[in-house]
């Protein structure tokens, strides 16, 4: 039992009482009378607390039905994972996490109502924190709009390794992170178009990662101080430039 379970049975244990001694002050004249309602009041509770694990069972049971034919209507072409099938202690009754067998460790948390209503509530993942080579992966839940099954994700890849050159949706890309074991943040994401380069400069670093295929052999763009640069990239197309300014 939850918290909040455990605070609803005891104002519903102090409501009983009340109406217990409202009871006896109404039928004090007649004992035997308050006596038989106070046992059936007792009795009730008693017994509405013993099944309602058994409720719960068999509501969440009833709305899993429900998401199932929520799903079936709305993505017909998928194959999708639900969980918890059957009501378990920690979990709130009618949430179920849905993901998509080809993304298990990433999907979407539903919410079932009383009244069939299957809305969205937030999305989860199950991808451990990241080594300092595999940050780029966390770039997939910052692109674009929030996850959901019909969006799913962006298509990333990693073309290079210093800081992260990545192709998002097949368009040149520069994440630039801040690692500590303390944590990461996401310090710019630089985007692209398709065939073309992506610079980004930040700390006295200049980056330039340049699309496989970029049609020239140079690169010319301007430094934040308003300095032009001008970079032989012929034989360096797909892979992170990296300079350090003076």
């Amino acid at each position: 039992m939850n918290p909040g379970e455990a605070i609803y049975f005891f104002l519903l244990a102090v409501a009983v009482v009340v109406v217990i001694l409202l009871l006896w002050l109404i039928c004090r004249k007649r004992k035997k009378l308050a006596i038989v309602l106070t046992s059936l009041l007792v009795i009730s509770y008693i017994g509405y607390y013993l099944y309602y694990p058994t409720l719960k069972i068999n509501t969440h049971a009833e709305r899993y039905g429900q998401l199932i034919d929520y799903l079936v209507e709305n993505y017909p072409d998928k194959k999708l994972t639900i969980s918890p099938e059957h009501y378990e202690n920690g979990h709130s009754v009618g949430q179920f996490d849905v993901n998509d067998v080809e993304t298990p460790t990433i999907g979407v948390t539903f919410d079932v109502s009383k009244e069939g209503q299957v809305k969205q509530i937030g999305t989860w993942s199950t991808d451990e924190y990241p080594t300092q080579q595999e940050l780029w992966r966390e770039v997939k839940s910052i692109v674009g709009d929030p996850y959901t099954l019909e969006a799913g994700i962006a298509d990333i890849t990693k073309e290079d390794e210093w800081i992260d050159a990545l192709t998002i949706d097949h368009q040149p890309a520069i994440a630039l992170f801040s690692y500590s074991k303390e944590g990461y943040s996401l310090l710019k994401l630089q985007q692209g178009e398709r065939g073309k380069f992506v610079v980004l400069e930040e700390r006295n670093h200049l980056f330039v990662y340049v699309d496989e295929r970029y049609k020239g052999e140079t690169v010319t763009g301007k430094l934040d101080s308003g300095k032009a640069f001008t970079w032989d990239i012929s034989e360096r197309k797909g892979q992170l430039l990296v300079e350090k300014q003076q």
